[in-house]
């Protein structure tokens, strides 16, 4: 329960206070969030010379030792660069798996037309590409994760 005077309520001051309240309190989290995500977005570390990224390297099950690996800026926007190129495509991607099964069944049904009108060759073709064409467009995604992968083995 809150007290309010009368003048407050009626001029609605009351509602700017808690307002500033609370962007205080948002600002204050942000900043904080802010801190923590950076090292954790960087590998732990960012340096006056430089980022750097830290790989683990596991001399044994029972111990883990931190290995620090320079990288320079440059290398690290190259590497920033091919990762958001990577993924321009996936909008694309996304909207055609998303349309590939009301496509395939347009043409399927289309198929089946032919076959009323006597064209079974020409129907099995188009119900045999429909098919094909929808697999490949719903396996898409797995295939570019795998080329994606092979890519950064490289």
């Amino acid at each position: 329960m809150k007290t309010i005077t009368f003048n407050d309520f009626m001029s609605g001051d009351y509602k700017l206070k808690d307002k500033e309240k609370r962007m205080k309190a948002i600002k204050k989290t942000t900043r904080l969030a802010s801190a923590a995500v950076l090292p954790l977005a960087t590998g732990g570390a960012v340096g006056t010379l430089g980022f750097t990224m830290q790989a683990f390297a596991a001399t044994n099950s029972a111990t883990i030792a931190p290995t620090a690996i320079e990288v320079t800026a440059k290398e690290w926007m190259g590497e920033q660069t091919l990762s958001t190129l990577a993924h321009v495509l996936d909008p694309v991607v996304d909207i055609l798996v998303a349309l590939s099964f009301p496509i395939a069944s347009v043409v399927i049904v289309g198929a089946c037309f032919l076959f009323m009108f006597g064209n079974s060759e020409k129907a099995w073709t188009a119900i045999q590409n429909a098919g094909f064409g929808y697999v490949l467009i719903q396996v898409s995604p797995l295939i570019l994760d795998v080329l994606k992968q092979v890519g950064n083995a490289v």
